[in-house]
């Protein structure tokens, strides 16, 4: 339980606000939508989804800066 209740610490009160600033170009925060959200031992995983694209983010262990891949389009 201290995991995750560390994870969401890092993360702080606004996970929106915390992938925007992982993800390259930086959207606004406001348009940043988290979905899909997971808490194990580990750390959190989410779907943060902005204007540009889709982003799988996780935070693992005792990293403070979520880290956001983008998701490949179909072509």
């Amino acid at each position: 339980m201290a995991a995750a209740t560390g994870c969401t610490a890092a993360l702080g009160q606004n996970i929106e606000r915390d992938s925007a600033r992982a993800i390259i170009p930086t959207p606004y925060p406001d348009s940043v939508k988290v979905s899909d959200f997971r808490r194990s031992l580990t750390g959190s995983k989410w779907v943060a989804t902005t204007s540009k694209g889709v982003y799988d983010c996780s935070l693992e262990g005792e990293e403070t800066i979520p880290l956001c891949a983008k998701r490949d389009t179909p072509r």
